[in-house]
């Protein structure tokens, strides 16, 4: 499991690449300030393959 759904200190969820130690992107959006849910599914889709992140590194970007 590569992406993990977690908690930020302001109470929001983000979907966080534990290979890297930083947030995930999808289509140049930091996954930040989400709700539980949508954090939960977008890791889900990103550790499972799914075609939800367009960057370079598969799932997460540093750019």
């Amino acid at each position: 499991m590569r992406f993990a759904a977690m908690q930020d200190p302001c109470d929001d969820w983000l979907v966080h690449d534990l290979a890297l130690d930083l947030p995930a992107e999808m289509d140049g959006r930091v996954l930040i300030g989400l709700t539980r849910g949508e954090a939960e599914d977008l890791a889900d889709q990103a550790n499972a393959g799914g075609p939800v992140v367009d960057s370079p590194v598969p799932f997460a970007s540093v750019a």
